[in-house]
């Protein structure tokens, strides 16, 4: 399904920067005895991944308010789904 292959891929990407960010590499002291840090800028998309990858950690991975509406219809009967549709999907799946 999609959306696994999309998790997946958000988990590793998160994994790698996870990697990353937790020890900073540092360059060797020079002649007069100063150090240096490596500094990375990562560009707005990047950020922006990054920034969904935060987003996603903290959702659930089940939507109890669809859980919950299926199945309420579905004890009181009133979840219908056509043959029509049934056999569209069916259909689809195998050809």
């Amino acid at each position: 399904m999609a959306i696994n292959s999309i998790n997946v891929n958000l988990q590793s990407i998160a994994g790698t920067y996870q990697l990353n960010t937790k020890s900073p590499a540092k360059r060797a002291n020079t002649a007069n005895g100063t150090s240096f840090k490596d500094e990375v800028q990562f560009s707005a998309t990047a950020q922006t991944v990054g920034n969904a990858v935060k987003k996603l950690r903290n959702m659930s991975e089940v939507r109890m308010d669809k859980v919950q509406f299926y199945t309420n219809a579905i004890e009181s009967g009133n979840y219908n789904v056509p043959a029509a549709n049934i056999a569209s999907k069916l259909v689809s799946a195998r050809f």
